[in-house]
């Protein structure tokens, strides 16, 4: 007969922590839930009626687990269980394995990646760059319609040199919302999510140094497209950057990868720890 003995709450968490002298909060035959497994959860708990239903439903869960993990045990074939075994044992080899090989990657290969190393591989790899969506950097202010300052903000962000970009910058509080990051490209995806009332624009409009004014009930947008890659265009360096990080890493990686095999069998070879019969 399978046992479960809880000890239930009359304090608060924190309360009841400090004070219970027994560490043992539940039991299921003869496996136990100390307090300190679970005392970080509720550490920093104020509220008497959340912890302490929040632990409840903890402790429930525990006993359920465990009651289950034993029918489990009694209940499914061994054939089945062995094979269950079989997968945990291979998924611990993996993570082991893979652990490890990260440590040592980290510890022994050289993770940085040269400007020159970036230009080689995008002039190698350009075409499989070619652009299937448009890109764009692009600027843009959402103020109120009854901002008494729109056609100077309109004026300063078309031209937009530093002084401009200063002064817009020192009045942001002014807009609704704003973006005056234009040296970093971002696909359609990205524009149209930022600015939703861009879909409703003549797609003629979204071109390089386009100045583009949309006004809606709650305000107005004043939008500068400081450039614009079509679709079939290579798309620039800076913009695959970390695609071709990733690509220089990854071959390295795997180079590391394949030796660090061939070495460590060498040595279990010499060392007599491994052998073909």
């Amino acid at each position: 007969m399978r046992y479960i003995i809880l000890f239930f709450l009359f304090f608060s968490c924190d309360n009841y922590f400090k004070n219970q002298s027994n560490s043992d909060l539940a039991r299921v035959d003869d496996e136990y839930l100390t307090k300190n497994e679970i005392e970080s959860i509720f550490e920093n708990s104020t509220n008497f009626a959340d912890s302490t239903m929040v632990l409840n439903n903890y402790i429930n869960n525990w006993a359920a687990n465990k009651l289950l993990f034993q029918r489990a045990l009694l209940n499914l074939p061994q054939e089945n269980q062995d094979r269950i075994q079989d997968l945990v044992d291979d998924y611990k080899t993996d993570i082991l394995i893979n652990t490890y090989i990260d440590a040592m990657v980290n510890q022994n290969m050289n993770l940085e990646v040269t400007q020159f190393e970036l230009d080689s591989l995008y002039d190698n790899y350009k075409e499989t760059f070619k652009l299937t969506e448009e890109l764009f950097k692009i600027r843009f202010i959402y103020i109120s319609n009854l901002n008494p300052d729109i056609s100077l903000f309109k004026k300063k962000l078309r031209r937009f040199n530093i002084d401009d970009a200063r002064y817009l910058d020192s009045l942001s509080f002014q807009f609704n919302r704003f973006s005056l990051n234009d040296t970093i490209w971002k696909n359609k995806n990205e524009v149209f999510y930022q600015l939703p009332n861009l879909k409703k624009v003549n797609k003629y409009m979204l071109k390089k140094s386009n100045f583009i004014e949309i006004k809606d009930s709650l305000g107005l947008y004043l939008i500068n497209i400081k450039d614009m890659l079509k679709v079939n265009q290579y798309a620039p360096l800076d913009y695959v950057s970390e695609t071709l990080k990733r690509m220089i890493i990854n071959k390295r990686k795997s180079v590391f990868i394949d030796q660090l095999r061939k070495d460590i069998t060498k040595d279990a070879i010499k060392n007599k720890s491994f052998e073909i019969y």
